[in-house]
């Protein structure tokens, strides 16, 4: 049985080997079926939709904790991603919490001009 539960962030194949980056709105456990809401894709117009993909073509992404800049901008990425206004606003206390707090970025590493992906999808 796969540990996947509802509210999962995932990665999953569509059966169009399409990439899908979301969460799990809901799950059909008889049909081997999970609902995700897209919220990335290589595919941009089921960005926002939810769609049904195989169980065994999901897997779960690791939980990003909200003690690091870099997991709290991830985060923001998402609560934009999905336009919710309100968890934005937490995010980005915490994150200037944080920053007020002294704690070093690892954006600091980064090369100027270099794409870093906070996602954590490497696929998209």
């Amino acid at each position: 049985m796969l540990n996947v539960a509802i509210g999962d962030w995932v990665v999953a194949t569509t059966s169009e080997d399409e990439m899908v980056h979301g969460y799990v709105g809901a799950i059909a456990w008889q049909h081997g079926i999970a609902f995700v809401h897209v919220i990335a894709s290589d595919q941009d117009e089921i960005i926002g939709h939810q769609i049904e993909v195989k169980l065994s073509s999901v897997k779960a992404l690791p939980i990003s904790g909200l003690d690091s800049e870099d997991g709290v901008r991830s985060m923001i990425d998402v609560a934009l991603g999905i336009k919710d206004e309100m968890w934005f606003m937490e995010l980005t206390d915490t994150l200037l919490s944080l920053q007020s707090n002294g704690s070093k970025t690892t954006n600091d590493k980064v090369i100027s001009g270099f794409y870093a992906n906070r996602l954590g999808v490497d696929q998209l």
